[in-house]
């Protein structure tokens, strides 16, 4: 696994801090299905878990929240290194040699906090790890997410 964080711009945040998924997050890739598990709805799940965790509360959309989030999970066969860069503006850089490509491939999840009052990126995190392509238990990918999004959140503020 390897991880990078960048912020972006002071973000003051009070202690019951509140959060809403930002308007108009969607589903970036077409399909984000892994051997018929829905990624990226394990992801969403597993990032609000973590939000919770952290002493976060989430509030309806049409509440003002302390802070707007959303994410970005693709594999490297959908984008590469290069493209998340230009894009994105930073890339974790995982290095990946002689791996079996038929059972794992390279997957980024990019993570951002925008300020809701200026509509301003104040945090962004970004972690690859490989992505198991192999059919293998929901329980056990769901936990391997679980430890992957709170090792992408570890620097995100605690209320």
């Amino acid at each position: 696994m390897s991880f990078i964080t960048a912020y972006h711009s002071k973000l003051l945040l009070p202690e019951n801090a509140t959060y809403q998924w930002s308007k108009g997050f969607t589903r970036h890739s077409s399909s984000g299905m892994i051997k018929n598990v829905d990624m990226w709805s394990l992801i969403k799940q597993s990032i609000e878990q973590e939000m919770q965790a952290k002493g976060y509360r989430p509030i309806a959309e049409a509440e003002q929240a302390d802070i707007n989030i959303s994410f970005v999970a693709v594999l490297a066969s959908d984008m590469s290194d290069a493209e998340i860069a230009t894009r994105y503006g930073l890339v974790p850089a995982l290095m990946v040699h002689n791996v079996d490509k038929n059972n794992y491939e390279k997957g980024t999840l990019i993570f951002d906090v925008v300020n809701p009052k200026t509509n301003q990126l104040a945090w962004r995190t970004a972690g690859q790890a490989l992505a198991t392509l192999k059919d293998i238990p929901l329980e056990e990918r769901k936990s391997r997410i679980d430890v992957f999004v709170k090792k992408l959140l570890a620097f995100l503020p605690e209320k």
